[in-house]
């Protein structure tokens, strides 16, 4: 009984999420048609990323003596990156709204909002208690103070400002049809309605015991959402650093050689007379006045042809654009806990 199942599963591809990466990299910025073996690299980046994510989540439940996960684990885990964390919240809190507004449509109850209310109620906020925070300790005693969490907010919306006037340049320039392909490819997600096939790609049930609900698969999907958007960014930012490093070194021995030529000019021409000077200076600005149009003519030339279709201004991401974008995000500050000397396990940094 298990060698058919056993069989199932190497039959089973290693990448599943090809076309979501590529959507989700079209929507940060990258080509429409990426590199097949950058998609794979960033799936692979980002399955290592979750599983690790997994195991850390289910030890930090352990330690508060729970056999299931919860969301305060997980924003545990990203603590330190304050903006994420408000981000997430957001997510869970319109989550939660939506949730709520959707068991109202199911009981046919009408929502009614009220004329009266002299400003419009705040987004209702998720209750998550974070127990490594001192608040927790006197949360009983203590009225709540949403001051801090307003000023969170505010950074966490200018967040998603910027990458809105991001989205916004990038399709300045689209067509009708580019746009409608570009808004289908900003919903692409790991775990909308594929919850099965999450799991089964992160091989959840080879790390941990307990069955995720759909809230923990909504932070994981959430996450690799991040994840992606980081890489992607980070490596073209890459992309565009080496490419203003190799065109600026182009010009620096464009004028090195300039300078060469102008030093190798023969002492015998500095004799010539004054009358044939005004001549020979024509003569030479239109010689390369004429050596310039016929290099122009030759690149267009080269450039267009019958067969060949029309010229692109930007190329994919490489593989090592993201390979140097995932070693960057790794270079987080590492505690020395090895006084003794001897190897230590290198501890990942959650991107």
């Amino acid at each position: 009984m298990d060698k058919p199942k056993e069989r199932s599963d190497r039959q089973q591809p290693k990448y599943r999420y090809t076309t979501e990466i590529q959507q989700m990299m079209f929507v940060f910025g990258e080509v429409q048609d990426p590199l097949a073996e950058t998609t794979m690299l960033i799936e692979d980046i980002v399955r290592s990323q979750v599983i690790e994510i997994i195991v850390l989540a289910a030890a930090q439940a352990q330690r508060r003596g729970s056999r299931f996960m919860a969301a305060e684990d997980f924003i545990f885990l990203i603590r330190h990156d304050r903006t994420k964390v408000l981000r997430l919240r957001e997510y869970l809190s319109w989550k939660d709204v939506r949730k709520k507004v959707r068991e109202r449509e199911e009981a046919g109850d009408e929502i009614i909002d009220d004329p009266n209310a002299d400003k419009p109620d705040k987004m209702a906020k998720v209750n998550i208690r974070l127990s490594w925070e001192l608040a927790h300790s006197f949360s009983e005693n203590m009225c709540d103070d949403d001051d801090e969490d307003d000023e969170g907010m505010l950074d966490a919306q200018s967040d998603s400002l910027k990458r809105l006037r991001d989205a916004d340049e990038i399709t300045k320039q689209m067509t009708r049809d580019e746009y409608v392909h570009y808004s289908e490819c900003r919903q692409a997600s790991f775990t909308y309605r594929k919850n099965k096939r999450f799991r089964d790609w992160a091989h959840m049930s080879t790390y941990i015991d307990t069955k995720l609900n759909d809230e923990i698969i909504d932070i994981l999907g959430f996450l690799t959402f991040e994840m992606v958007s980081k890489i992607t960014e980070t490596a073209l930012r890459i992309k565009r650093d080496i490419e203003k490093a190799a065109d600026d070194s182009v010009d620096t021995q464009d004028a090195g050689s300039k300078r060469t030529a102008n030093a190798a000019t023969p002492s015998a021409s500095a004799s010539v007379s004054a009358a044939s000077a005004p001549n020979s200076a024509s003569i030479a600005t239109a010689t390369e006045q004429q050596s310039k149009r016929q290099r122009v003519g030759d690149a267009q030339a080269a450039s267009i042809s019958l067969f060949l279709g029309p010229p692109t201004a930007r190329t994919p991401l490489q593989v090592q654009h993201v390979q140097e974008a995932f070693r960057r995000l790794q270079r987080a500050p590492q505690p020395i806990r090895n006084f003794k000397g001897g190897l230590t396990r290198t501890r990942v940094s959650f991107i």
